[in-house]
């Protein structure tokens, strides 16, 4: 580790607690970009920077993540039922993944 870092937890200056929170506000606008950017330009001077720089592109990763499983999740819940209605209508016993079967009876 570089003597001119900070230690974790050190003291900080005004410039860098603003873009601390700067790159944390990125997030609305320039996801990934703001956060990376701030990092590569900004890890060897300040620790506090790369820390939040690191901290502020992981959770936006895993929003994007989340919110890409979510819609996957969303678009399932809404073409599910009218597949398996369909198929209701032709008069086949379709049922959804993981419960089919359930309430056939025998």
């Amino acid at each position: 580790m570089s003597a001119s870092l900070q230690p974790f937890g050190g003291d900080t200056t005004d410039s860098e607690r603003t873009l601390g929170l700067a790159v944390h506000l990125a997030t609305f606008v320039i996801p990934l970009i703001g956060p990376l950017a701030v990092y590569v330009f900004k890890k060897d001077e300040s620790r506090f920077l790369a820390y939040h720089a690191v901290q502020a592109g992981l959770f936006q990763l895993i929003v994007a993540l989340a919110g890409t499983v979510t819609c996957g999740v969303g678009f399932l819940l809404l073409v599910l039922p009218i597949w398996v209605g369909l198929k209701a209508q032709k008069g086949e016993w379709a049922g959804y993944p993981l419960i089919d079967g359930f309430g056939k009876g025998d």
